[in-house]
């Protein structure tokens, strides 16, 4: 065997060891926590809202949650709409609402329905529909009720930084009324931008 030809015969094998280790280190992380079933999500969650036409006007608000949720479904659907269902569940435990002054709240989301689309390995887009019940320290919107039901729905997305956690951020159509437990009852409309940081076991 010639130098030449002993070189080659190691620097292939070393070459093709490179590739390997290079691509296990810049691919994708995989979407193991809303892409798995039985995965369970943990999240902290805070934005913004801007009132929008209709019902009552000047309700904007911050808001904080707390996010527990349960992947339902392993990966089922065709190409794109590939996807798994979540159930979640928020509290709230901060709001503050802007009404001439600041109106404090707090309360639950019980009832969150989402399916993630699982296609892609790094960015897992979502749609999500759900509601809760808000309770305020003074009638919001003025002149109502200091409890409200929060009907919501909105898209988003998680950015996977590991098999574990990602970072997500969406926006929510966010109602607030009292579904006519007092009157008047105007009802108030918003968009909600939040972002935070989920973490999947």
């Amino acid at each position: 065997m010639t130098p030449m030809q002993d070189s080659s015969g190691r620097f292939i094998p070393r070459l093709v060891l490179t590739v390997i280790v290079y691509s296990a280190c810049v691919a994708p992380a995989v979407a193991q926590g809303p892409a798995q079933r039985h995965s369970t999500e943990w999240a902290v969650i805070t934005g913004g809202a801007a009132d929008l036409p209709g019902g009552a006007r000047g309700g904007s608000f911050w808001a904080a949650q707390l996010r527990w949720g349960k992947v339902l479904t392993a990966p089922h659907g065709p190409d794109l709409l590939r996807g798994t269902l979540e159930y979640a569940f928020e509290i709230v435990p901060a709001m503050l609402l802007r009404q001439a002054g600041t109106v404090y709240g707090g309360g639950l989301n019980p009832f969150f329905w989402q399916y993630n689309f699982t296609s892609h390995r790094r960015v897992i887009p979502y749609v999500q529909v759900g509601g809760g019940m808000l309770w305020t320290s003074r009638d919001f919107p003025a002149g109502t009720s200091v409890f409200n039901f929060t009907p919501q729905g909105g898209v988003g997305a998680y950015w996977l930084r590991t098999e574990r956690s990602a970072v997500a951020f969406g926006v929510r159509y966010h109602h607030i009324s009292n579904a006519g437990i007092s009157k008047p009852n105007p009802g108030h409309n918003a968009l909600y931008f939040y972002g935070g940081i989920s973490w999947w076991r």
